[in-house]
């Protein structure tokens, strides 16, 4: 071959590589590579705290690069809309791309709620588990005086505490019709066990139905993965990054995270319904 035969061929050849790093170069901005997005939710369960959680669930949702949702869970839940707030918001997730719920320390009360509304949903055999229930503060009787006027004889306390009660019961029914919705088959137990507001060990929670399977967060992960198909994937922390002024609202959660201090009585409980687990005072 002459030497202006190999030149061409040598420049045909460094032409077609050139293309091919072009390509490739494309393929990894055009096609990100697959990832499985993490999302923490640790701590108590409030307003503020609902909005940064569903902004990154919301984000997750869209990314075309995510394909798969954990939730890492270590909380005893928290006010009974915020706790519904995030429930939905998973469901709604769940319609775009697979959610594994990987409960850490804690998923007690509206933390269990949001967590039922995942495909799947792993513990640790000594995780802390359940809780299903309402508590809140009745209203103490309206107390008149010459300076305070009311149009009703229940304007101050919003209603007697009979009807209190009554809404407890309705929201606790709520919560179990949507544990029952989302478990379905899987239940092994009577919703009577499930209304009685106990905690149960993560071994115990499988058991029950209460979750799908026992491992760790990378166990739930790879479950994750597998549900969207993947074998080659990143898994990147998608949690909201949280502002240093929502530590007054308890918000921010020490170095230590624990059981005992997850369900410690919250710096600030006002009158409300909570899907909320206390640890019982000594």
């Amino acid at each position: 071959m002459s030497r202006r035969g190999v030149l061409r061929g040598s420049l045909t050849i460094a032409a077609l590589v050139l293309v091919l790093a072009v390509g490739y170069l494309l393929s990894l901005y055009l096609i990100p590579t697959p990832e499985v997005a993490v999302i923490q939710i640790q701590g108590d369960i409030w307003g503020m705290y609902t909005g940064y959680l569903r902004s990154a669930m919301e984000e997750a949702g869209k990314d075309r690069a995510v394909r798969a949702v954990v939730i890492d869970i270590s909380s005893p839940g928290g006010e009974v809309t915020a706790s519904e707030d995030l429930y939905f918001q998973v469901l709604k997730l769940r319609e775009a791309k697979p959610v594994v719920a990987s409960i850490g320390e804690m998923a007690a009360s509206g933390a269990y709620y949001i967590a039922s509304a995942a495909d799947q949903i792993y513990a640790k055999p000594g995780s802390a588990v359940g809780n299903i229930g309402v508590i809140s503060f009745l209203p103490e009787p309206d107390q008149l005086d010459e300076q305070l006027y009311t149009t009703g004889p229940f304007k101050l306390s919003g209603g007697p505490q009979v009807a209190a009660i009554r809404q407890l019961e309705m929201l606790k029914d709520t919560f179990l019709l949507a544990i029952q919705a989302q478990r379905e088959a899987r239940l092994r137990v009577e919703p009577d066990v499930l209304s009685r507001g106990e905690i149960y060990l993560g071994l115990q929670a499988e058991q029950m139905g209460l979750v799908d399977e026992l491992g760790s967060l990378g166990d739930a992960t790879a479950a994750a993965a597998e549900m969207a198909s993947l074998r080659h994937y990143q898994v990147i922390d998608h949690s909201p990054q949280l502002p240093d002024e929502l530590a007054v609202f308890g918000l921010k959660l020490d170095k230590v995270v624990t059981a005992a201090s997850l369900a410690a009585p919250p710096r600030q409980m006002p009158p409300g319904f909570y899907y909320r687990y206390v640890e019982p005072t000594q």
